[in-house]
């Protein structure tokens, strides 16, 4: 069982996440912050983080500066005309950044990728 970390207080998004993840067979945790993120995120396979948190970019920064974090997929959303967020996310570390629908459109598949799958 792969475990998700998300940092996300939209209660739709939230619960989007965490029963499709359920309906594939991963484990998920919700992060109330940056740091209980970074805490989470050492025993995760994937990261969700919504970008229009205030402290997401904040977030991201800080666990690809820690070594057990820097290398796990993080996946950011936000809403579609916010180009400048995306863009800042990517250099913050975030390995996919989707708009709000693109994100809820393909979840299903990016849980099931095989980098998440894989033993």
């Amino acid at each position: 069982m792969a475990k998700v970390a998300y940092l996300c207080t939209d209660l739709l998004f939230t619960s989007k996440i965490r029963e499709t993840a359920r309906a594939l067979g991963h484990e998920t945790e919700a992060c109330r912050d940056a740091r209980s993120l970074a805490a989470t995120a050492r025993d995760a396979r994937l990261i969700i983080i919504d970008l229009r948190r205030p402290d997401a970019l904040a977030a991201l920064i800080q666990l690809r500066a820690e070594a057990a974090t820097a290398e796990v997929p993080a996946i950011g959303f936000c809403d579609h005309e916010r180009t400048d967020l995306m863009e800042s996310a990517h250099q913050a570390g975030c390995s996919l950044v989707l708009a709000k629908g693109k994100f809820s459109s393909d979840l299903r598949r990016l849980l099931s990728d095989q980098a998440l799958t894989a033993p």
